[in-house]
């Protein structure tokens, strides 16, 4: 299960890095955060995305244990 936190420009996420991203209602990425430009951008394109609504880090189990 994701855990989406909504997304408030006004209390963004804290630290910079990489995110699950919920555009629009409708469309899912994979983008970056940067917390001094305040900008998310989507890691295939680099484009700027302005429509985002909810985010989730990103947590994938670790290769060496196969745990979080």
């Amino acid at each position: 299960m994701i855990n989406w936190i909504k997304y408030d420009p006004e209390n963004p996420p804290k630290e910079s890095g990489h995110y699950i991203v919920l555009e629009d209602g409708d469309c899912i990425w994979t983008a970056d955060y940067n917390n001094q430009t305040k900008v998310w951008r989507d890691d295939y394109n680099f484009i700027e995305l302005h429509e985002v609504t909810h985010y989730a880090h990103i947590k994938l189990p670790r290769e060496d244990t196969g745990n979080e």
